[in-house]
């Protein structure tokens, strides 16, 4: 890796800690609230974060129609992945969802051709088996064990590797990636406002609702779409995706930390969704120490 995609990497990899905490921290909230006021109120406090970059945007004329479709399409499969997953921690533990949630990582490569931007390689695919055989374990060895909960996550994995893709063809056509991240967070509330109806009047008298939309408004919300925005790009999807898939090991420290019971099947199951998200990069790993091996020979 060279200096610009190092710093990329070490920049990027802080973002699965600020989103895994959010997991035990989402889990008890929704317990009182509504997932989709939470969503709501997480993402317009984003909004007023980055209202300051609009406001100068607004005031230099520098708005763009592509930054606008672009900053639609991310937040409408960001809202669909956020209320989706707060809606499956009313019915699944908090680590379970997040190692489900990790699935998006092997679902990213192999949407990669609906979007034209390449396809699945062998490897891909193999991941994919792997992570499928993770699903079985977290299931208790039993597909039919598998509630509400776990697909909605599922479903939730999936508008994440969407929006992962779409995250990287935006960021190499934007104009302005601070604007861009605010388009995409005020586009994000259009889901929960539509599913939230006449309650999106309600105002929480909780401190535990406000300071968690507080700390996922701005530490899990407007940094990490500003930091994917701009360092994305040095990275790539996959990679990226990758990185994202540690989420899952902060969620479930987390977790433990707040006193959830962590099961035998979704420490094993977990570990091998895992070992899934990065089996590519292992596998490159030992090509690469087998043919220096062989240039030393």
């Amino acid at each position: 890796m060279n200096n610009q995609e190092t710093k990329a990497f070490f920049i990027l990899l802080t973002i699965p800690v600020m989103w895994g905490i959010t997991f035990p921290l989402i889990h008890e909230i929704v317990y009182n609230y509504s997932p989709s006021l939470f969503v709501l109120w997480r993402f317009w406090l984003a909004a007023i974060v980055m209202l300051l970059p609009f406001i100068d945007a607004w005031r230099r004329r520098q708005f763009s129609r592509i930054d606008i479709l672009y900053g639609l399409a991310i937040g409408l499969v960001n809202s669909g992945a956020f209320v989706l997953q707060a809606q499956s921690l009313l019915y699944i533990d908090s680590a379970r969802a997040a190692f489900l949630t990790g699935m998006n990582v092997v679902m990213v490569p192999l949407l990669l051709p609906f979007f034209a931007m390449g396809r699945p390689r062998l490897i891909d695919l193999m991941a994919a088996g792997v992570c499928l055989a993770g699903i079985y374990l977290i299931s208790g060895a039993d597909f039919r064990n598998f509630d509400d909960g776990d697909w909605l996550v599922i479903a939730s994995a999936l508008c994440i590797a969407i929006g992962i893709i779409i995250t990287e063809k935006a960021s190499l056509v934007s104009n302005n990636l601070k604007l861009l991240t605010f388009y995409q967070i005020i586009f994000t509330t259009l889901v929960p406002m539509g599913v939230l109806g006449t309650q999106i009047t309600v105002i929480p008298h909780s401190q535990l609702f406000w300071w968690g939309a507080i700390y996922c408004a701005v530490i899990a919300t407007a940094l990490p779409l500003f930091l994917q925005l701009k360092y994305q790009k040095y990275v790539g999807s996959s990679k990226v995706a990758i990185i994202f898939s540690l989420e899952s090991v902060t969620a479930t420290f987390c977790a433990w930390l707040a006193g959830e019971k962590i099961t035998a099947n979704i420490i094993f199951g977990g570990l091998i969704i895992l070992l899934s998200t990065i089996l590519g990069n292992l596998i490159e790993l030992v090509k690469a120490l087998l043919i220096a091996k062989k240039t030393v020979i």
